[in-house]
């Protein structure tokens, strides 16, 4: 399939939603019917069924979003929409009752321009309105508003019922606004009241929402415009998306991203005289028709974009200039491949109680050491591959993933990046082998506990650890990414690009984004929080092992797969080096007081650690002699001991080599500091009065010397 007809069979999937206010996960949704937009309305009359007034009030924010006919996109011309419209299409005595300055008129002819245009308004909205009254598709609420509008009234009762205020001068002019805008502008809708008397059964077993006086809320209403406004199509063309004749779309839907995406069209040509058809192609021809470069029906059109719209503002992501959507044909809850282990476990149903979007906002505790904030919840990956099983479970053999991604160069223009289909078990395999290649344990802090999870974070937490800085006030500095002036994030846009293919197709981890996430890792002394500096280590250890593991499946030389666990027995040189480095700073740090945060000596020296392990080590080892003495004797013990045992496992020659560290070391950093924080009193028992170890230290270090000369 091609996007439209995927688009187009999620559409018709879903056909008896169309119009259908629902509840989605704490927000409204609507999937919008053909020909069909939202607006945010201002004002609300209320009239009944033979066009009398009853009221009106203003609307506040939260109940402003309204369905309305919207059949065709309208420029800065005059053109009026079938139904509800702003004040100046609805009241056609607006400029008798209110007195107009024009303030931002620049000059007279300006001025009586703005004249024009409101003189001219109404009538046209009132021969649209008539229109559709007289077709055979009319419909009684819309007779309603017809005889109510025809009145010309519209403008003295709500000043009347004093939903119109007032200026300084004690008369409505257009100097005052209603809810933040002007009074011309401000966009009605109406209620009608019918005198019909519906038994409780009636209105139950009514799924058109008829009796429900909210005119764009009725099911009746917007099949009868849709028919109405199909039946005007004078010609019908061939719709290149579908193959057959049917009425062309002149123009196509805005607000694709969201109701802020007010300029961005997936498709649209308009110039018909410069530049679209010149050379291949005949100028765009009203004699001829419209077919020659491209058209499309216009029902094809607005079910393509309206399900867009839908499933976006139902699943998909859309922050910062990203807009991604992966949905299954038959709309089963499958995870989203950019979440975090923790985000899709939590959004299995069993786990729904405590399923709240990590990603989103932690709560940290910066001031509070790490070992000191309880361990909660700890999330297995043997317990995330059971979610993915369950998934997979429920899949039937036909089910298919489809996954979009858009993005607009300009604020006129969008354009669909990203496009696949494949198998849904194809997907949740491709998302269990990302997971597994990358797992290592990640935290967050939620309720002033600290949780813990194998797999992998989101995209989005990748991008923060590899292009955010922190910032934010000193006691709770959090990890942003920059934006530019359109409000994207040009490095989250790029991280969704690059990431994608590897979870999508299991192509190779971008070289450079490993590399920056180890010298990231590697300069401790960037973070001022803890929590976000062991964030970008464990993404760090999560990338590094995902390279490796792709080396290994390649069956190159350096391929391996590293284990989250201590391995005693690897004997790589930078995975040594970061052992050592782990426990000369488990040293210092256990002689601190409680509560005391400084930085030890291997985080100060970390970088140039990684750049010059031998050498650097030398330093570290001559500092941290003092805080050696403070130990008790069993502890001081112990860690020469273990400092020993790492060093026999080196080759001489990879010790006195001062290469640069590969992002092992990180491994082994990692790996070692959460082993001695897990267990250091029973191994500090279980070493006592062990002294062969120690014997080797001591000549190693005596080598080191001989081998710096």
């Amino acid at each position: 399939m091609n996007w439209v007809s995927s688009l187009c069979a999620l559409y018709d999937a879903n056909a008896e939603r169309a119009g259908q206010a629902e509840r989605w996960k704490k927000k409204n949704l609507v999937l919008f019917p053909v020909g069909y937009d939202t607006m945010e309305a201002q004002i609300e009359i209320h009239i009944d069924q033979e066009g009398n007034y009853l009221g009106a009030h203003l609307l506040e924010k939260d109940e402003a979003e309204t369905l309305v006919p919207y059949p065709e996109g309208r420029t800065s011309g005059l053109k009026a929409l079938p139904l509800f419209d702003s004040l100046s299409y609805v009241a056609g005595d607006l400029l008798e009752v209110l007195t107009f300055y024009f303030p931002d008129a620049k000059n007279e002819k300006e001025k009586q321009s703005k004249i024009a245009r409101l003189k001219g308004a109404f009538p046209l909205y009132l021969a649209g309105l008539k229109t559709w009254c007289d077709s055979p598709f009319s419909h009684p609420k819309v007779q309603a508003i017809y005889r109510y509008v025809t009145k010309q009234t519209v403008a003295q009762d709500l000043i009347r019922s004093q939903v119109l205020p007032m200026d300084e001068n004690g008369i409505v002019s257009d100097k005052v606004k209603v809810q933040n805008t002007s009074l011309d502008k401000a966009f009605v809708r109406f209620r009608v009241f019918m005198h019909d008397k519906r038994l409780p059964e009636d209105i139950l077993d009514n799924r058109d929402n008829a009796h429900d006086s909210a005119v764009w809320l009725d099911r009746s209403v917007q099949r009868s415009f849709i028919n109405y406004y199909l039946s005007t199509f004078q010609a019908k063309d061939l719709c290149y998306m579908t193959g057959e004749y049917t009425p062309i779309a002149k123009t196509n839907p805005l607000k694709i991203r969201g109701k802020w995406d007010t300029k961005a069209k997936l498709i649209s040509a308009n110039d018909d005289t410069n530049f679209t058809y010149r050379g291949r192609f005949h100028t765009k021809e009203k004699e001829t028709g419209y077919n020659e470069a491209l058209s499309i029906g216009y029902v094809a059109s607005q079910k393509a974009h309206n399900a867009l719209k839908w499933i976006i503002r139902r699943q998909g992501f859309s922050r910062d200039g990203v807009c991604i959507v992966a949905w299954e044909n038959a709309l089963r809850d499958l995870p989203d491949f950019y979440a975090s282990a923790a985000d899709i476990l939590s959004q299995v149903p069993e786990n729904a109680a405590d399923g709240v979007e990590v990603e989103l906002e932690e709560e940290v505790l910066f001031e509070e050491d790490e070992a000191e904030i309880p361990e909660t919840n700890y999330v297995s990956a043997k317990k995330f591959n059971a979610a993915l099983d369950g998934y997979k479970a429920k899949l039937s053999g036909i089910s298919r993933m489809v996954v979009l991604a858009l993005d607009s160069a300009t604020p006129g223009r969008l354009a669909i990046t990203y496009y696949k289909e494949l198998a849904s078990s194809r997907y949740l395999q491709n998302i269990r082998q990302w997971h597994d290649s990358c797992c290592w344990k990640h935290e967050y802090i939620q309720d002033k506990q600290r949780k813990v999870y194998e797999g992998m974070a989101s995209i989005r937490e990748i991008a923060l650890a590899i292009y955010g800085t922190e910032q934010g006030e000193d006691n709770n500095p959090q990890l942003k990414l920059s934006k530019n002036s359109d409000n994207k994030s040009p490095m989250l846009v790029a991280a969704f690009e690059r990431l994608r293919p590897c979870i999508i197709d299991g192509a190779a981890i971008p070289r450079d984004m490993v590399r920056a996430a180890v010298l990231k890792a590697s300069n401790p002394l960037a973070y001022k929080a803890k929590f976000n500096y062991h964030k970008v280590l464990h993404i760090a250890c999560s990338m590094v092992k995902r390279l490796y593991w792709e080396k290994q499946q390649r069956n190159e030389r350096e391929g391996v797969i590293l284990g989250m666990e201590l391995d005693k027995t690897n004997r790589d040189r930078s995975y040594l080096y970061g052992r050592m480095l782990a426990v000369a700073e488990r040293v210092e740090r256990s002689t601190y007081e409680k509560g005391e945060t400084r930085i030890t000596n291997a985080e100060r020296y970390m970088q140039a650690f990684s750049r010059s392990p031998f050498r650097t080590w030398k330093i570290i080892w001559n500092n941290l002699q003092p805080y050696m003495k403070q130990l008790k004797p069993s502890a001081r013990e112990y860690y020469k001991n273990l400092l020993g045992e790492i060093t026999e496992l080196f080759a001489y020659e990879d010790r006195i080599s001062n290469e640069l560290l590969d992002g092992k070391y990180l491994i082994g950093y990692d790996c070692q500091r959460m082993d001695l924080r897990r267990w250091p009193k029973e191994q500090i028992s279980s070493h006592e009065g062990t002294n062969v170890s120690q014997k080797r230290t001591n000549e190693c270090h005596q080598d080191d010397q001989e081998g710096e000369e």
